[in-house]
């Protein structure tokens, strides 16, 4: 064997070994970049983003419609009288936003979604509000009474707007829920501030159902109400001034 020859045969032999070159199928040599190409850009498929952040209000209807099941239907809360015509009422919402979903009426759906969840979730403040305490759990302490006050404020307001475009039907009876609601919230803000929030936001949730139910009515020339929110005041304002220092 010549010299030439022989260190042909090594390097193969040895390029073979390290697995820089391997058989191909048809007996020739391939090279294992080319035996087991790396996917580039263009072979690699969609990527799986997996679900999508939050939920529809469909879904967000459907849950705060359980949670008041739960709290109803099990005997964990008796409802007062006055809320029992709105859990149906918030029912037969979310029933027909799933009917106008599946008859692709896509816009009306979608607000009536929002007027089902905002019905359902002021039922489950005001469920709370009423609920008995847990036993061994005590209350956490109020730090101060700004979320409250704002919230009775932001409520008022709306009550006021809404009150002025004078919803009819199931719009109206959720604003007369939200105005005793906020009567009964600004009562008892002056003992029981847990109760009084958890009245507040039923009532600010509510405001909402008549404004979702004239937006799904396409025969309605509906124009939302201004929105008249204020910044928080600066945290000095808020809280205490720290104890001087000796």
């Amino acid at each position: 064997m010549t010299r030439g020859l022989r260190g042909i045969v090594v390097f193969l032999a040895a390029t073979m070994v390290g697995g820089l070159i391997e058989w191909g199928p048809a007996g020739g040599l391939t090279s294992v970049a080319e035996a087991n190409p790396k996917k580039g850009k263009e072979d690699k498929g969609p990527k799986d983003k997996g679900p999508k952040k939050g939920k529809n209000d469909l879904q967000k209807a459907y849950d705060a419609l359980t949670d008041v099941a739960a709290w109803t239907e099990t005997g964990r809360a008796r409802p007062p009288r006055d809320l029992a015509p709105l859990i149906d009422q918030a029912k037969d919402l979310y029933r027909d936003a799933v009917r106008a979903a599946r008859e692709e009426e896509l816009g009306r759906a979608d607000e009536l979604a929002k007027a089902a969840h905002d019905a359902a979730r002021g039922l489950v403040h005001a469920l709370r509000a009423d609920a008995p305490a847990v036993r061994g759990i005590p209350a956490p302490p109020l730090q101060d009474n700004y979320e409250l006050t704002d919230l009775l404020r932001r409520t008022r307001d709306r009550l006021e707007d809404i009150g002025a475009l004078a919803p009819r039907g199931v719009g109206r009876a959720f604003l007369d829920a939200a105005r005793r609601a906020y009567d009964q919230a600004r009562q008892a803000s002056r003992d029981d501030t847990s109760r009084a929030l958890q009245l507040a936001r039923a009532a600010e949730a509510w405001t909402h159902v008549g404004e979702h139910l004239m937006r799904a009515d396409s025969r309605t020339d509906y124009r939302s109400p201004p929105d008249r929110r204020r910044p928080p005041p600066p945290d000095d304002r808020r809280r205490p001034p720290p104890p001087p220092r000796d």
